[in-house]
């Protein structure tokens, strides 16, 4: 069987998962300034459209920006899937480690008082 080996520091659980939340945390905060670049964009190119010469290449300019922003909102929404999978995953460890209060027989709620 492999062995994990010694190393000289080792993480507690607790570390391990405020480490996991914040990674979500950036990684939130990177798909919302790619988000608030993309409406930076299109507002851009909305403006520019209002100058185009011709409606045809307005048309199309907005066409071409609408494709690029539905492509950039899949992946943003596949990431967010990923991203709450991983928080979902995250919270199980914490559980599993620590139980889960709620359920807990031997605990006592403040509902049964």
């Amino acid at each position: 069987m492999p062995t994990i080996p010694h190393e000289p520091y080792r993480p507690s659980l607790d570390q391990v998962v405020v480490d996991l939340l914040k990674s979500i945390a950036l990684e939130e905060t990177a798909l919302a300034n790619l988000l608030n670049a993309e409406a930076e964009q299109m507002r851009a190119l909305a403006h520019q459209g209002q100058h185009a010469a011709s409606h045809r290449a307005r048309c199309e300019l907005m066409a071409q920006a609408g494709r690029q922003s539905v492509r950039l909102l899949d992946a943003v929404v596949m990431k967010e899937w990923l991203l709450l999978r991983k928080l979902d995953n995250t919270l199980d460890l914490y559980r599993s480690e620590h139980g889960d209060k709620r359920c807990d027989p031997g605990g006592h709620d403040d509902d049964d008082e």
